[in-house]
């Protein structure tokens, strides 16, 4: 659950047999330029359908850059495949790479 008092969010969520699904944090730093939510990498547990897991815990960045009113700097690979493939993820995007720098 989320706590938006606390700068250290820690998210695990397993399956009915104690195995884990996934597991992410985020941690709200402050920059020069703004406080922003640095999302660390997200594990998924290879056993487990990964788009679907993926997609559900999106829409928890979402709800958290929404309800903080921060930014989130993205550093998984993934994750920031899925915040550039997916438009509405835009306006809380902090640190947005360059698509004109993006090797081909």
């Amino acid at each position: 659950m989320f706590n938006i008092d606390d700068p250290h969010q820690c998210f695990r969520e397993d399956d009915d047999q104690g195995e884990m699904i996934c597991h992410w944090t985020m941690d709200k730093i402050e920059r020069k330029d703004a406080i922003v939510w640095i999302m660390n990498h997200l594990f998924i547990n290879p056993n487990k359908d990964s788009k679907k897991i993926l997609h559900d815990q999106m829409q928890t960045v979402m709800n958290i850059a929404q309800k903080s009113q921060l930014p989130v700097w993205p550093l998984d690979p993934v994750v920031i495949n899925y915040f550039d493939e997916h438009p509405e993820f835009a306006g809380i995007w902090y640190h947005r790479p360059n698509s004109e720098n993006k090797s081909i």
